[in-house]
Order: structure tokens, then sequence, then C-alpha cells
């Protein structure tokens, strides 16, 4: 009985222990150029946690925008100037993140809905000059 007992104890904690762990997270890098990203597309699992890191190789400053996403957004480092943040805040996008030239944003993203959703810059005349790109988010396979 002792046994059995002990085995039931030793099954609950490994049960517990496991569910307190999380989904690994994908990395992705995207460049930001003038005047467009690279990779042009992205794929992703509805769902999971994606770190993506933003590195400005371009000569002025770039966002990444999404306007309408089902998502939850973090930025972990920010190296956005305060006048790109100001553009930011009047703006009514889901996902709004910034690098200034030469530097690195990092944010994570979990999107919750399967879809393809159009990225793009939103500093004045850049996405009309081509920088824009596709999030593609798959379903999570069961």
């Amino acid at each position: 009985m002792l046994r059995k007992l002990l085995l039931i104890l030793i099954v609950s904690f490994l049960l517990a222990a496991c569910a307190g762990t999380s989904a690994p997270k994908t990395a992705i890098a995207l460049d930001l150029t003038d005047f467009a990203y690279s990779p042009f597309a992205v794929t992703v699992a509805a769902g999971q946690p994606v770190v993506i890191t933003l590195e400005n190789k371009g000569q002025v400053e770039h966002d990444f925008v999404i306007e309408k996403i089902d998502a939850k957004v973090t930025v972990t480092k920010d190296s956005g100037s305060e006048s790109h943040h100001a553009h930011g805040e009047e703006s009514n996008f889901d996902v709004h993140a910034s690098a200034q030239v030469g530097e690195i944003t990092i944010l994570e993203l979990t999107v919750s809905e399967p879809g393809t959703y159009q990225f793009f810059c939103s500093v004045e005349g850049h996405k009309e000059a081509g920088m824009i790109g596709e999030l593609i988010v798959i379903p999570i396979e069961e």
C-alpha cells in the first residue's frame, strides 16, 4: 500500500513539473533595409510564442507594423527613437516596433488565429516604396 501511494506521489509530481514547462520559442531574424524586409515571408504556428529580432541595416529608422491581428506582443528590447514612438502612439496598430539605424529591437509575438497578415514599415513613403512582407500563421499540428 505504501509503495502504491509513493508511486502515485512521484507520478503526480512529475506530471506537475511537466505541466509547468513552456513550449520552446521560435526565433526569427528579420533584416530591415532601404526598403525591404528579409526574409519577405515568415511562417509561424498559431498560439506559439515567437521571438522576432528586427535588425535595421538601412540608412534610416524603420519599423515593423501589423495593423489588425489578434496577438499578444511584448517588446523585450527597444531601440526605437522617441520621435518614432510618438508616431506609433498616434496609430491604431496592433503590432508596432521600431529600430534605429544599426540597432536591434526584439519582440515576442504570439498570434491567436491562423491566416496571412501583411506587415510593413509605417514610416512615410516606405510601404509605398515596397517595404512590406507577410506573416503566415499556420494551425498547430496535434
